[in-house]
């Protein structure tokens, strides 16, 4: 009896009908699958504090311990902050108009009124409720993550080859999400400090919204320039809002064409394009935490991709830079 070979243009769609698939049952749950993929992020970045714990000679029970309740400690004052910051934040922006003559002022105030009516700010309870949801799920992840690997070595073999290109992914994007948490908080702090010189108001709460946003590449930092540079706008004029954007382009700049790049060793690979349309493709699937995590996810997603033939063109449409063949060639020997 003949083998039964699926012909290659079957194939392809085959692949491209379970994308679909995936995606649409994304979309439908991504109510709680926004804060889930979030909440495992955040786990991830916080993984390797918990083995540096272990290779500075403490125990695993004291490295776990130590690092839950760091979590959790570090958590609830960002939770607690954020709800302060909030509550006079909105408490300030009905006094907060651009007041200087022309046409300019008034496309400021515009989007000032767009911001405050689109973006949800009087659901604080809500807020809370989220985050400590959130912060829970992160504690209970982080106990269990390396259990997790356990587990999946003991039920697959050490010697898996899927299992290994697993775990190759999952440590290729740890290291990428610390390099760049890194990164965001030296520039969250360097705007935290230069706006609290200027005398900006929230200067805090915007360099955390400066790291957050930090892990969007290219765009994050422009985004998070938008509240410091009106505010600077409504209280120096337009002069100080163009010299707080001139400032949010230089360190966007430096992070991404020279600190990134030079640490990672190389670029992000993915053009701006893809970059662009990765965040409303992830923030219309699983919502606002998709623009937030979008790119980390289309990394993933890349990587996964390029670990199989019948996909490999699909990954090579979203990179920027063309592979070398050999490395091309060593990739289809491994699979």
């Amino acid at each position: 009896m003949e083998d039964l070979r699926i012909p290659p243009f079957l194939q392809q769609i085959i692949v491209i009908a379970v994308i679909f698939l995936v995606i649409i049952g994304m979309k439908y749950s991504s109510e709680i699958l926004g804060p889930i993929l979030l909440t495992v992020f955040i786990s991830i970045i916080i993984y390797p504090f918990l083995k540096w714990l272990e290779k500075r000679g403490l125990s695993y029970n004291q490295s776990i311990v130590v690092t839950l309740v760091a979590t959790f400690a570090l958590g609830l004052s960002i939770i607690w902050f954020l709800a302060v910051s909030l509550v006079e934040l909105i408490k300030q922006l009905p006094s907060l108009t651009i007041t200087s003559g022309g046409i300019l002022a008034q496309y400021g105030n515009d989007i000032i009124k767009f911001l405050v009516s689109n973006i949800p700010l009087g659901n604080i309870s809500g807020f809370i409720a989220t985050g400590i949801f959130m912060l829970f799920a992160i504690i209970f992840l982080v106990y269990e993550l390396p259990q997790i690997k356990i587990r999946l070595t003991k039920g697959l073999g050490a010697d898996n080859p899927n299992l290994r290109k697993i775990f190759d992914i999952i440590d290729a994007n740890i290291k990428y999400f610390i390099i760049r948490a890194k990164v965001n908080l030296i520039y969250g702090i360097g705007v935290s400090a230069i706006l609290f010189v200027f005398d900006i108001n929230f200067a805090v709460l915007w360099g955390l919204l400066t790291f957050a946003l930090g892990f969007i590449p290219y765009l994050g930092i422009m985004l998070a320039a938008i509240p410091p540079v009106l505010v600077a706008w409504a209280k120096y004029g337009i002069w100080g809002a163009i010299s707080m954007g001139l400032f949010f382009i230089v360190i966007n700049t430096i992070a991404e064409s020279y600190i990134f790049p030079k640490l990672t060793g190389k670029g992000l690979q993915m053009s701006v394009f893809v970059v662009f349309v990765s965040l409303f493709v992830w923030g219309w699937i699983i919502g606002p935490t998709g623009f937030l995590i979008g790119v980390p996810l289309t990394l993933i997603v890349i990587n996964y991709l390029e670990n199989f033939h019948e996909t490999r063109w699909l990954a090579s449409l979203m990179i920027s830079k063309e592979e070398d063949e050999e490395e091309k060639d060593s990739k289809a020997d491994q699979t």
